[in-house]
């Protein structure tokens, strides 16, 4: 991440069937191994920062299961470290569905295999239909974020601790841990994490690199994106904010715009998005309006409930540039198709970035 571009990007969920558009186009995303290591060379070649992948167990239903095929994400990540040279691949991680020493061993070894390209997306746990796949309870939603504290404290020591330790705590009794080697990022490899309750957003704050935030509006952006910095700095510390973004890039709005709809409308997997959208209570919420709802149902269909970023390239920069403005780092990609769309993004856009100031030429593409 230290390359010196403002505003990074890097792709997002090409680990899972669909990527983040919940739709039943027949171009839309499927995430074979040869696709998987395709998008992230060009990522890698075009200069791209990293690679994110969904942690997914189980799919939405619906016409096409939106993200019900995916490959687990550390060995995905070990596979495409492998197969580039600069781009940092992440692993989306469960705690509460993994051992902490098991997990710490995985990790440093992915990091290895990058030489030091290895960042670590901590999820405490929210989907308790995946959690009931494995027979452990969700638990209170608090009480997750104690475990995450306690199961990264485990991992730290690990990293660094060159003598056997005892753990006794509320989740974890562990006895002579140790482990060699030590990870090749000192003191250990990136840490994001996506909190968006105030639980969630504290603890990304005293533990991670970054923190992934959704942004509804460029209003409520810059109010939350403002408070993260604030309470970063005030416990010392630089946590930059990454949100989730979804792409449509055309030579013209009108194009753009109606390869939105085609998509995201016309051909929306319905039952998959109502799925999402009831389970997260956006449906019975009674502080949203209906207008409201009906654009939140539209960018689940479009993204997963990203932040579009629709028309020509100008458009699309001009788009990054107000994100770059309200303090965010950078966005997680996500495209309909990505080794289909992206050659135009990297053609068109990046240019663009960097005649923008947001992103510098890349040496010996």
């Amino acid at each position: 991440m230290a390359d010196g571009n403002k505003f990074k990007i890097g792709i997002f969920a090409a680990n899972c069937s669909g990527g983040i558009a919940t739709t039943t186009v027949p171009e839309r995303w499927q995430p074979t191994w040869k696709n998987n290591i395709e998008i992230a060379q060009m990522a890698d070649q075009a200069g791209l920062e990293f690679m994110l992948p969904l942690g997914r167990w189980a799919g939405y239903g619906g016409e096409t299961d939106h993200n019900g095929t995916s490959f687990e994400t550390l060995v995905w990540a070990g596979g495409l470290l492998a197969a580039t040279k600069r781009i940092i691949a992440f692993s989306t991680l469960h705690v509460g569905l993994i051992n902490p020493v098991f997990a710490a061993k995985q990790i440093t070894t992915c990091d290895h295999i990058g030489q030091g390209r290895f960042g670590l997306n901590i999820v405490c746990g929210w989907n308790e239909d995946e959690f009931g796949m494995f027979g452990i309870p969700l638990g209170e939603h608090d009480r997750r974020y104690e475990q995450g504290e306690e199961w990264l404290a485990i991992c730290k020591r690990i990293w660094t601790e060159t003598e056997p330790f005892d753990f006794d705590g509320k989740f974890f009794q562990l006895k002579n841990v140790r482990a060699e080697p030590k990870p090749i990022s000192n003191p250990w490899p990136l840490i994001m994490n996506a909190g968006g309750s105030p639980a969630g957003r504290e603890f990304a704050i005293r533990n991670a690199d970054y923190l992934f935030r959704n942004i509804p509006t460029p209003e409520r952006g810059r109010e939350d994106v403002a408070h993260v910095h604030e309470q970063s700095k005030a416990l010392g510390r630089d946590v930059g904010v990454f949100t989730n973004a979804y792409v449509v890039c055309r030579p013209t709005t009108k194009e753009a715009e109606e390869y939105h709809q085609y998509y995201a409308v016309d051909h929306a997997d319905t039952e998959a998005v109502d799925r999402m959208f009831i389970g997260r209570g956006i449906r019975d919420d009674p502080t949203l309006s209906d207008e409201v709802k009906t654009a939140m149902w539209r960018r689940i269909a479009a993204g997963n409930s990203a932040y579009p970023l629709i028309g020509t390239p100008d458009e699309v920069v001009a788009k990054m540039q107000e994100l770059s403005d309200m303090g965010v780092s950078g966005i997680a990609m996500g495209l309909v198709n990505y080794t289909e769309h992206f050659p135009y993004f990297r053609d068109e856009v990046l240019p663009r970035l960097e005649r923008a100031g947001l992103r510098k030429e890349v040496a010996n593409a």
